[in-house]
């Protein structure tokens, strides 16, 4: 018998639309993620991961950087990061909901010497910057191409804009256990995770183009993370808020099947693998 937290949390990993609501969309990701603001941390080791790697990719231009706009500022981790790497520069963090920002204050401090903002990094922004970052956001973008091409209009002559993201592959045992277990019940419509449908390299390749940036780099790279059991996976990804923000309808009957297939496919020696395809991009305006 399932316990209703899971069942919640299973219809969070439902299909979803980026087209229909706009508003809707916003407000789902802003609820996911702010009721998660104190369990985010605990369970976010890719993202640190990924925060790290973005840093690296930047290189230069963020020691260099004047003015630094973080997009998607969360509890602060980057945040965090780009003081440590640059303490003068004047530092703008935005988050979409004001209990992240409040987490992201709290975590560095008053001396931290950062203007916290709370707004949607895809409405239009005042200010020019030498630097606009973002950690693990942009695949929640419902107008990434308008988007880029507004950054694109944020940033002085010569700066940069960086930011990692999730690609297309992330969760794929999750996707293709999914698929089986609609099949194994006969489903008319397998409804798709949200993951399936976030750019892969060449889609934001060509999206950075499209905005105007005439010099990108992109990086890819595969990383597994393991978790005892398919439910503990599901509980870290609930707490990270990292999930639908219109969730569909599962039954009890297609989360079973969904855990039993991941468990049969994918368990070894006591533990079962979940993918992430981490994705760093650095385009600069010339």
């Amino acid at each position: 018998m399932l316990e209703h937290g899971e069942l919640k949390m299973q219809l969070e990993l439902g299909p979803v639309s980026f087209l229909k609501d706009d508003r809707e969309v916003k407000q789902g990701i802003r609820r996911n993620f702010a009721r998660r603001a104190r369990s985010y941390d605990r369970h976010a080791e890719m993202q640190r991961r990924m925060a790290h790697g973005l840093v690296a990719a930047v290189g230069e231009s963020l020691a260099r950087a004047g003015r630094i706009l973080e997009i998607g500022c969360g509890t602060g981790y980057l945040t965090g990061l780009l003081r440590q790497a640059n303490g003068e520069a004047r530092l703008v963090a935005l988050d979409l909901d004001a209990a992240l920002v409040d987490a992201a204050r709290r975590r560095l401090g008053p001396e931290a010497g950062v203007a916290w903002l709370v707004a949607d990094g895809e409405t239009p922004l005042r200010g020019e910057y030498d630097l606009i970052i973002a950690n693990a956001t942009f695949q929640w973008f419902t107008r990434p191409g308008e988007t880029l091409a507004a950054l694109y209009r944020n940033l002085a002559p010569g700066g940069v804009l960086a930011f990692s993201t999730l690609g297309p592959r992330t969760f794929q045992e999750l996707a293709e256990s999914l698929n089986q277990a609609g099949r194994s019940l006969n489903l008319p419509a397998i409804p798709p995770i949200p993951a399936q449908g976030f750019g892969d390299r060449e889609t934001w390749s060509d999206r950075l183009y499209g905005a105007g940036f005439p010099q990108v780099r992109l990086g890819r790279e595969m990383a597994t993370a393991t978790f005892p059991s398919v439910k503990e996976f599901l509980q870290a990804l609930q707490a990270t808020g990292a999930t639908n923000p219109r969730p569909g309808q599962f039954s009890p009957r297609l989360l079973h099947a969904l855990m039993a297939a991941y468990q049969t496919n994918y368990g070894r020696d006591g533990a079962i693998p979940v993918s992430y395809e981490m994705i760093w991009a650095v385009a600069e305006k010339s």
